[in-house]
């Protein structure tokens, strides 16, 4: 019974690993379309308002969020990062009126705020753990 609980949790931990990697080259391919100026990404940023050092810097910290998110030690930073960011987005997609576009963006945030917590529950279980083994 032991052995089985083992095998379900390291899988569970792999396929959680596995939505990380995913979620980190999501926002890697679109950082990189943001910085690059693609058409969709210089209209759409023009639509909302913004002008183009925005969304250099919304790409920049995009690429920045990725790469913290695919490092285990510096996950949840990066999930805190990409977390904040897409709330923007959210807000910024509901308050011009494009409803559709703040449930996608939503259904980031909810990715990344999912990941921020599951790192963060990790983290604070590995330093209990640790404090108990000092004392």
């Amino acid at each position: 019974m032991r052995r089985g609980a083992s095998i379900t949790k390291k899988w569970v931990r792999v396929l959680g690993w596995i939505a990380v990697g995913a979620t980190s080259l999501f926002f890697i391919q679109n950082g990189i379309q943001k910085l690059a100026g693609t058409s969709p990404m210089v209209e759409m940023f023009r639509e909302l308002g913004y002008p183009d050092w925005a969304r250099f810097a919304v790409g920049c910290v995009e690429l920045a969020g990725a790469v913290l998110m695919a490092l285990p030690r510096l996950t949840l930073y990066g999930a805190s990062l990409l977390s904040v960011l897409m709330l923007g987005a959210v807000l910024t997609e509901f308050s011009a009126g494009h409803g559709f576009e703040a449930v996608l963006a939503g259904q980031w945030l909810v990715v990344v705020l999912v990941t921020a917590g599951v790192r963060y529950r990790v983290l604070s279980r590995k330093r209990t753990k640790e404090n108990g083994m000092r004392q």
